[in-house]
């Protein structure tokens, strides 16, 4: 029997709260530990997931002192999870962490160097690689079938209304959120998009808050951009169009074209193989999967779990996850150039390396 990884989650509130959902049904996996500075959120969050018997804490440290813990689950807000992942690594677990890897690359950098430092693991969630539409579309890219690439973008056309900035108090800030509507909704769309067409070289970007009067950060941003390859794209994230729509991955080139919204909507190549056939009909786009996006917490559980199995999996074997700190830093990167460009209206940045 393999190792079973003793979990506590830090920070159950919305995203967190899935975490707590998921765990239980996880082989290898026991949840030991729940910590927040509000302990009724845990409480709130075991409750909606049925899971009983599982300790609160209100101190991450005085966890840490009274349980025996392999896996710290990070999900407090972007801005502190430098704090928390180095505490957690010093403490002797491997980390887990919610999106984005943190707001900076210098804190990001700093998560990274206490890894290799004190010989930990830590893995971040980005869930959405384990639809199987976007697997589909790297695998497809992975296999060359696209040919020379000419373009590839992505969009995240979301809607969130200002009661979700208002309650959330840390949401909309640049301290604790990074951004806006780029930062935190759309990093996922943003991985994605350097994991299937590969590396971002140069952005251009122009951001604002359209409708959102009261936040710091943006609420929609349009960028252009080069990728390493030298095929061009783009990139749109917003929380300000009504009523919100899926997000929508797209790449094509000399020899196909690949659409992944809501499902599999376009999977068209020269060269139809094996198997291309029965994908579409597999994965076509649903009804249900296609309704609005306004929900924050419409979050899906399942590949949050394949997520986290794959992480744990990884680790396991003695490896790095798919999703490690180093890869998630890519996302950052990208977004953080944006950001630089956006403040220089327009002005092209180049992705820094890491």
């Amino acid at each position: 029997m393999g190792k079973v990884w003793r979990c506590a989650v830090v920070g159950p509130g919305m995203v967190g709260a899935t975490h707590v959902k998921v765990l239980p049904k996880i082989g290898n996996a026991r949840m030991v530990a729940l910590c927040d500075v509000k302990p009724e959120n845990a409480r709130k969050a075991m409750e909606k997931a049925g899971v009983e018997g599982v300790p609160v804490y209100e101190s991450m440290g005085e966890m840490l002192k009274k349980e025996q813990i392999d896996v710290i689950h990070c999900a407090v807000p972007s801005g502190g999870h430098m704090e928390i992942a180095v505490e957690a690594m010093e403490a002797g677990c491997n980390v887990i962490m919610e999106k984005p890897l943190d707001v900076t690359l210098e804190r990001a950098d700093k998560i990274i160097a206490a890894a290799d430092r004190l010989g930990r693991k830590v893995g971040c969630i980005f869930q959405n690689r384990w639809k199987g539409e976007n697997r589909a579309l790297r695998a497809a890219a992975e296999q060359g079938r696209f040919g020379r690439v000419a373009w590839a973008g992505c969009f995240t056309p979301w809607y969130r209304p200002d009661k979700y900035y208002e309650e959330g108090g840390w949401r909309g800030t640049w301290k604790w959120d990074g951004g806006g509507a780029i930062m935190n909704q759309s990093v996922h769309a943003v991985d994605l998009l350097q994991w299937i067409a590969g590396p971002v070289r140069r952005v251009s970007a122009y951001a604002a808050s359209r409708i959102h009067a009261s936040i710091e950060v943006e609420d929609t941003m349009s960028c252009s951009l080069q990728f390493e390859s030298g095929a061009f794209g783009t990139i749109v994230g917003t929380t300000a169009m009504f009523p919100g729509q899926p997000v929508r991955v797209e790449i094509g080139g000399e020899n196909g074209t690949a659409v992944s919204e809501a499902g599999l909507k376009m999977f068209s190549f020269r060269e139809e193989k094996e198997g291309d056939k029965e994908l579409r009909e597999s994965l076509a786009p649903s009804a249900a999967q296609a309704g609005p996006k306004s929900n924050p917490a419409a979050i899906g559980a399942e590949v949050h779990q394949k997520n986290i199995e794959s992480i744990l999996g990884a680790w396991e074997r003695g490896e790095e996850a798919e999703t490690s700190a180093r890869e998630a830093r890519k996302a950052l990167a990208i977004i953080v150039a944006m950001y630089e460009s956006a403040r220089g209206d327009g002005k092209p940045v180049d992705v820094a390396s890491g």
